[in-house]
């Protein structure tokens, strides 16, 4: 009787082990546990390639900053240069307009600010849609009315002027008829003192 009991105790015993126990015992390798899944990285931020050193978008960026410190003269060679080569809409009509702000600092109302003007013209003309361009239509609209009211306010200047001369020579005219009425008066007394004599 116990050696019947003795191999279903083994078995009894190897069962509770678990699956793991009895394949291992008839010659089974056991399984690994599956590993958990590896926890994937989130994939890298887009990055946005940076403009070659050269390019006309490092160049306004670099414009931009000597603007901001007061290095005009530096500035205004740079947008310059931007806007003399190839066209690149979002810089090159960016480039234009800071380039008209900085050439109005050294122009004069009486000049008619040419340069300014032909700078923002060019920027609305051939860049309609850009905000540089709706942003210097104003500008250019204001600069053209100061100047035209200059020009109207030069000629009036010089018709005062004309008028002043005009007004000295009548108020000249006027002295020397008063003086010669005088002189005739005088002479008409004379007279007629001679004549009753």
């Amino acid at each position: 009787m116990n050696r019947i009991f003795s191999p279903l105790l083994i078995l009894f015993a190897l069962a509770s082990g678990g699956c793991a126990t009895l394949s291992t015992f008839f010659g089974q390798a056991p399984e690994p546990p599956a590993a958990p899944e590896p926890h994937k990285p989130p994939p890298p931020p887009r990055v946005t390639p940076l403009p070659p050193p050269k390019s006309p978008a490092l160049q306004l960026v670099r414009a931009r900053e000597l603007m901001q410190s007061g290095k005009d003269e530096a500035a205004r060679e740079l947008l310059q240069k931007i806007s003399s080569e190839k066209s690149i809409p979002g810089v090159t009509d960016e480039a234009l307009f800071h380039q008209g702000l900085l050439s109005l600092r050294n122009e004069h109302e009486t000049g008619g600010y040419p340069q300014t003007r032909q700078l923002l013209e060019r920027l609305i003309h051939d860049y309609p849609g850009s905000v540089w361009a709706v942003q210097a239509a104003p500008l250019n609209d204001l600069l053209m009315a100061y100047w035209q009211s200059e020009i109207s306010l030069i000629k009036a200047r010089r018709q005062i002027k004309g008028l002043e001369k005009s007004n000295n020579s009548l108020t000249r005219e006027n002295k020397e008829m008063h003086l010669n009425i005088e002189k005739l008066k005088s002479l008409e007394q004379e007279l007629g003192q001679k004549s009753r004599r």
